[in-house]
């Protein structure tokens, strides 16, 4: 009976009939309800995430935080050498503390002292505006006045009052201060309606607070049930290879993340020093806004130029000359000379696919996206090169490199193996 269960061959069509029918009229069943359907697969994940949100970002933070606390852990236990693990729990603990008043220390000092400054920059910006736009309206009207004497002068058949016309509804249209008043008006109302949502928010971000002080004091247990767990599903050589993969990925993402960070401080606090030597009025913004956008790789300067640039052009054409002169300037040393120093070769990718990373993260996910594409493309790139070394080996196929063309994503181990094998 056994066997005849096997093997029937007719048993084995019905199952495979009755799984087409029960797929097929699920799929139709989900593609005529699409509408319905869908929203609420969204909401389900979408409430899923929002329940475990802290979790998350808990983790997020611990491992952002996790460099730091290594360093004042590092520091403590050379400078106190406790021998009992109580004492080097303690430590730790300590450690964490101190990790939690700097960062939130310095979080008090920008809100207390930056966060002001920047307000009252974009405050005076917008109280200014109009001023710079009656004075924009006037060179454009004295332009106009210019343009038709040489239209008369050679005789040009240039309608240049409907120009000129046209041009001044389009500005009257886009500086509407009494649709930027409603604007404003519907924002606070707003504010004012989600302040339930904020309130939970706060909770949430105190939640991952407490989430990531507890998983940052017991990091190593849970490094060890991850490994048991990579084990306990995969095999051996497939477990190691995640875990090499997971480690590289690791050092990859703080070497970069920590030296953009300490490039991007040291360039804004450039930035805000040369422009104040400038006597620019939005120094301190402007300046902020410089480093912010030096976090992303090759497009961030060009994206932190642009606003400077265009904001000091109310100030005047000379000022804004000035701006974008120094801004370059600052670019070129932190690219030629700074980023090196503090970077070096942390990632190893070429500016094409940096550029390429960039604008495909761009595209996908934003500033985020921008940002995180080179970590994750040299990751990606050092993995699927060690595996195409791996498949030529195994085919005795050997393809030497150039000096100009050394493969993007190689470590430079890797290069330095090559060349010796050469």
């Amino acid at each position: 009976m056994k066997k005849f269960w096997h093997n029937n061959t007719y048993l084995k069509i019905a199952l495979y009939a009755i799984f087409v029918v029960v797929v097929s009229i699920l799929f139709y069943r989900v593609s005529s309800n699409t509408d319905n359907i869908a929203p609420a697969i969204m909401n389900f994940f979408k409430g899923i995430f929002n329940t475990l949100s802290p979790i998350f970002y808990g983790l997020l933070i611990a491992y952002l935080f996790n460099p730091i606390m290594d360093f004042f852990e590092r520091y403590l236990l050379k400078l106190f050498k406790p021998q009992k693990i109580k004492y080097r729990k303690f430590i730790r603990t300590l450690s964490i503390v101190i990790v939690y008043i700097v960062i939130l220390g310095t979080c008090v000092l920008m809100i207390r002292y930056l966060v002001p400054q920047i307000l009252q920059n974009i405050k005076e910006l917008f109280d200014m505006l109009p001023i710079y736009m009656h004075a924009f309206q006037k060179t454009l009207a004295s332009l106009e006045g210019n343009i038709n004497e040489a239209i008369t002068a050679f005789s040009l058949p240039i309608d240049t009052p409907k120009l000129f016309e046209m041009i001044n509804a389009n500005l009257q249209d886009f500086l509407n201060f009494s649709k930027l008043n409603v604007m404003v008006s519907a924002l606070f109302s707003t504010i004012v309606t989600r302040a339930y949502t904020f309130t939970f928010s706060l909770f949430n971000g105190i939640m991952a607070l407490v989430i990531a002080f507890y998983t940052l004091q017991q990091k190593e247990a849970f490094t060890y049930g991850a490994k048991r767990v990579i084990y306990s599903f995969f095999s051996v050589p497939t477990a190691d290879k995640i875990i090499t993969i997971s480690s590289e990925g690791h050092q990859t993402f703080i070497r970069f993340f920590i030296g953009k960070f300490i490039d991007s401080t040291i360039i804004g606090i450039l930035a805000f020093i040369g422009l104040t030597i400038l006597k620019n009025p939005y120094a301190i913004l402007l300046a902020f806004i410089v480093g912010v956008f030096n976090m992303i790789p090759y497009f961030g300067p060009l994206l932190g130029a642009i606003p400077a640039v265009i904001i000091t052009l109310f100030s005047g054409l000379w000022p804004a000359t000035l701006v974008g002169l120094f801004i370059f300037l600052l670019q070129q040393f932190d690219g030629l000379i700074l980023g090196p120093k503090i970077l070096g070769d942390s990632i190893g990718l070429s500016p094409f696919w940096i550029v390429s990373g960039i604008l495909v993260g761009g595209a996908l996910w934003g500033v985020l996206g921008m940002f995180f594409a080179s970590p994750i493309i040299a990751i990606l790139l050092v993995n699927i090169n060690r595996h195409m070394d791996k498949v030529l080996h195994t085919k005795h196929v050997a393809v030497p490199p150039t000096l100009l063309a050394e493969p993007t994503g190689s470590s430079k181990e890797e290069i330095k193996s090559r060349k010796t094998k050469k």
